[in-house]
């Protein structure tokens, strides 16, 4: 299994973000690599995401967290992994709120797990990134900037 975990402060409330972040239905409009999400009925929604010239797909549903109302927990019902969870969770903070995005996945591909499962990280990470920044407005990263970025690109520089 991966794990990923953002970090991330913005202007916004708390609750404002997480209600936001709680529709998915603009989310395409909002990150690059999302290709496209749909209704699969039954509240699911279908995820295609950009990924190295191809796609990965998956069906996912989302729900409030069971005790925290300013997290957002999501889960792979089915789709291109062998699993795929995680969830948003916001705190308020003086200046806004502190934003962590949380993500557990393993690709159906176990023997290029390590190469396929760190790109895709990579790209759900960047997508959470852009996401976050369209809910609360600009995001400055306080954990897992490192993970914004492809490894072939050169890392942006901290000025």
């Amino acid at each position: 299994m991966t794990s990923r975990i953002l970090k991330a402060a913005v202007r916004a409330s708390a609750a404002d973000v997480i209600t936001r972040l709680s529709d998915d239905s603009t989310f395409a409009e909002q990150a690059d690599d999302i290709v496209s999400i749909t209704d699969a009925g039954n509240g699911l929604r279908t995820w295609v995401l950009a990924f190295r010239g191809g796609a990965a797909t998956w069906t996912q549903g989302t729900r409030p967290g069971a005790d925290n109302p300013l997290r957002v927990e999501f889960a792979q019902i089915s789709g291109q992994f062998q699993h795929l969870y995680g969830a948003w969770t916001a705190v308020d903070t003086a200046d806004g709120c502190e934003v962590t995005y949380e993500v557990d996945f393993r690709t159906n591909v176990p023997h290029l797990a390590g190469a396929i499962d760190s790109a895709v990280g990579r790209v759900l990470v960047r997508t959470a990134h852009q996401l976050l920044s369209a809910a609360g407005g600009p995001a400055r990263v306080t954990k897992g900037s490192h993970l914004l970025w492809d490894l072939a690109e050169k890392a942006p520089s901290p000025v």
